[in-house]
């Protein structure tokens, strides 16, 4: 229902930002791209506006250890975004599999997983990326 749009953006920006924060400090991660990171995002932004629920990451390890780390995520997988549950999906495979050498020579790895943050307890979800990622 869009009566609490307000609300549950709030809510996702929130979720974002710690799993954003928190993904980012571990040794696994190779980059992280987020809105927080662009200038551009940064400039258009309306006052009070938060990032969003959207987040992408590259893991040290290559393509062996995303797929490893996406197998063993336990949140739901897919292409789509905005819903309530968080989604995870291997972006550039889907959207760019027939011209992945001019993704990676635009800086974008075949194996990055983009993220959306749904309105699950935060901790919890952390705790979720956390498991996966040790593998």
């Amino acid at each position: 229902a869009s009566r609490d749009v307000a609300e549950r953006i709030e809510k996702l920006n929130i979720a974002c930002d710690l799993l954003v924060t928190r993904i980012s400090e571990h040794p696994a991660i190779k980059k992280i791209f987020h809105p927080g990171q662009c200038p551009n995002f940064q400039s258009l932004m309306r006052p009070q506006a938060g990032y969003g629920c959207l987040f992408s990451f590259e893991l040290n390890g290559g393509l062996q250890h995303a797929q490893k780390v996406y197998n063993s995520l336990e949140v739901c997988k897919g292409p789509s975004l905005g819903t309530s549950f968080t989604l995870v999906c291997p972006y550039v495979m889907l959207a760019h599999y027939k011209e992945l050498e001019w993704a990676e020579n635009c800086g974008v790895p075949a194996h990055l997983l983009r993220v959306s943050v749904g309105l699950e307890e935060p901790v919890e979800l952390w705790q979720r990326f956390a498991r996966a990622l040790e593998n």
